[in-house]
């Protein structure tokens, strides 16, 4: 069992990868949950209970990454989670991290504003991801993958967790497994373009928040 779980620690799955129903059509359930995502008058402020609705649908398509992938998915999924602690108090996701400002309370690791830095940086990665393989066919996981590693986290990690997410890059599915997951390759041409050029400028709007009140933090981690 040893040689097993050594592999299971490791991410490698030779061979299993994970399998969704052939029906199921993992993108368009994000489609269409950011049709009531932000406010209809001008500020066109960003709802936080719809935001992390939308956010909490990204997980299956981490998942369907597989095992590899299972630290980002957990990482996407607690700063969801800490962001929805804030839900109720406030329905403006930006009003969250102003109100942090006020306290300072921003610059902790654990704060609302980190976290939704770090969500921001991980579903760009799963935007571009979607977005080179939409554009090509021919494009494997593998070199999508690593192209959108290298634009959107690798700048902000430290020799420690760069060389662990290298490790990681070097286990995604095949591109025939992992397209066929996310609903197949007209679901990932048609539904995955239009995540693409939808849910990108809400991930610009909060990018411009953050760089706006100083939040954008370039540390490595």
């Amino acid at each position: 069992r040893k040689a097993a779980d050594d592999d299971d620690a490791f991410g490698g799955f030779h061979g299993t990868e994970f399998m969704v129903d052939k029906e199921v059509n993992l993108i368009k359930p994000i489609v269409d949950s950011l049709v009531n995502l932000s406010s209809e008058d001008e500020s066109r402020t960003i709802r936080t209970k719809s935001f992390l609705r939308s956010c909490r649908l990204f997980l299956p398509v981490l998942d369907a990454l597989g095992v590899a992938f299972k630290p980002a998915k957990s990482d996407v999924s607690g700063n969801v989670e800490r962001l929805a602690k804030k839900e109720e108090e406030f329905e403006n996701l930006f009003d969250i991290l102003l109100d942090e400002k006020k306290s300072s309370a921003f610059a902790a690791n654990t704060s609302c504003s980190k976290g939704l830095l770090w969500l921001k940086r991980f579903l760009e990665f799963v935007v571009v991801l979607v977005s080179k393989l939409a554009e090509n066919r021919e494009t494997e996981t593998k070199e999508a993958a690593s192209i959108a590693y290298a634009e959107k986290l690798k700048p902000f990690h430290g020799w420690v967790s760069s060389s662990a997410f290298s490790v990681v890059l070097q286990f995604p599915p095949a591109r025939k497994g992992f397209v066929e997951n996310l609903g197949g390759e007209m679901v990932l041409e048609t539904d995955g373009k239009e995540l693409v050029e939808k849910f990108g400028p809400v991930l610009k709007r909060i990018d411009d928040f953050l760089t706006k009140e100083d939040l954008n933090d370039p540390s490595k981690v």
